[in-house]
C-alpha cells in the first residue's frame, strides 16, 4: 500500500507540473478578462482578470502541498476521517494520496476548461468536471463504509 501511495502522490505532482506549464504556456495568449467562476451547469458566471489564473494555479499547488504534509500526519486536526482509520497511518497516507489525485484531477480540469473557454475554443466547463466530483463523494461514502465495517469487526471482537 505504501508503494501504491508513491505513485499516486507521482502522478499527483506530474499533474500539478502540467497544470503549471499549461498555465504558463497559454498564459499570454488570454484575453484580459478571464471566466473565474462558473454555475452548476458549467456556464462562466464570473470574469476577472487574466492575471487571476495564477491564484488558481497557487492555491493548486498549495493544496498539494498541504495535502503532501497531511498524508505524514494521520493525526493532522483538520483530517476529517474516522478515528478508526487514523489508528493505521499507511492507511491514512493511502486515503490521502486518493484523495490527493482526485483533487489534482479536479484542478487540472479547471484551469484546462477555463483557459481554454477564455481563448474561445469552449463555452463552459464540460460534464468531466461533474464526474471527477461524483468520484469524490463516492470515495468519501466509501470511506464512511469502511470504516463502518472495522468498526462493527472491532466491536465482534473487542
Amino acid at each position: 500500500m505504501k508503494t501504491i501511495s508513491l505513485v499516486l502522490k507521482v502522478i499527483s505532482f506530474v499533474v500539478l507540473i502540467l497544470i503549471w506549464i499549461f498555465t504558463i504556456v497559454n498564459f499570454k495568449n488570454l484575453p484580459e478578462t478571464i471566466p473565474i467562476h462558473y454555475n452548476i451547469d458549467g456556464t462562466p458566471d464570473g470574469f476577472g482578470p487574466k492575471s487571476s489564473i495564477w491564484f488558481e494555479t497557487t492555491l493548486t499547488t498549495a493544496l498539494f502541498l498541504f495535502l503532501m504534509y497531511v498524508s505524514k500526519k494521520p493525526n493532522f486536526p483538520l483530517l476529517n476521517i474516522p478515528q478508526n482509520i487514523k489508528k493505521k497511518p499507511i492507511l491514512t497516507e493511502f486515503i490521502v494520496s486518493i484523495l490527493l489525485l482526485i483533487i489534482m484531477l479536479i484542478f487540472a480540469d479547471i484551469n484546462y476548461e477555463s483557459i481554454q473557454n477564455a481563448l474561445g475554443k469552449t463555452n463552459g466547463l464540460s460534464s468531466i468536471i461533474h464526474y471527477l466530483l461524483g468520484l469524490v463523494f463516492i470515495f468519501v461514502f466509501g470511506l464512511l463504509i469502511y470504516s463502518y465495517i472495522i468498526s462493527k469487526r472491532q466491536n465482534l471482537h473487542g
